[in-house]
């Protein structure tokens, strides 16, 4: 009887432990669908290293983007080149001098449409 008693409290903490090995490795240890996002996901993360590549330098290292836009100006061209909604990096003249990043906050799953 106490053997029975003893297998399900293992039981119960190796599934406790499970569970929050799952839930603790948090969205960083996720691991990207394709080289392309690993790189992104790597610019993310250290946007300062970017700051003052060119364009070329900026795909080798980021990799390829989802769009861009160019406005002519007075002082030269600026173009924005979007990989997310939540990162956006803008060349001046052909160098990086901005990065806009946002942070991705889950709300909750949508509400299903009929």
């Amino acid at each position: 009887m106490e053997w029975c008693r003893n297998k399900s409290t293992v039981a119960f903490w190796l599934i406790v432990t499970a569970i929050w090995a799952a839930t603790g490795t948090g969205a960083a240890a996720q691991a990207p669908s394709s080289d392309n996002e690993a790189k992104i996901l790597r610019c993310r993360q250290n946007e300062l290293d970017l700051l003052w590549l060119n364009r070329e330098q900026l795909r080798t290292r980021c990799g390829l983007w989802s769009k861009s836009y160019t406005v002519k100006t007075k002082s030269g061209e600026v173009e924005r080149i979007v990989y997310s909604r939540y990162f956006v990096v803008t060349l001046r003249n052909g160098q990086v001098s901005n990065i806009r990043q946002r942070r991705q906050i889950f709300t909750g799953f949508g509400k299903k449409k009929p």
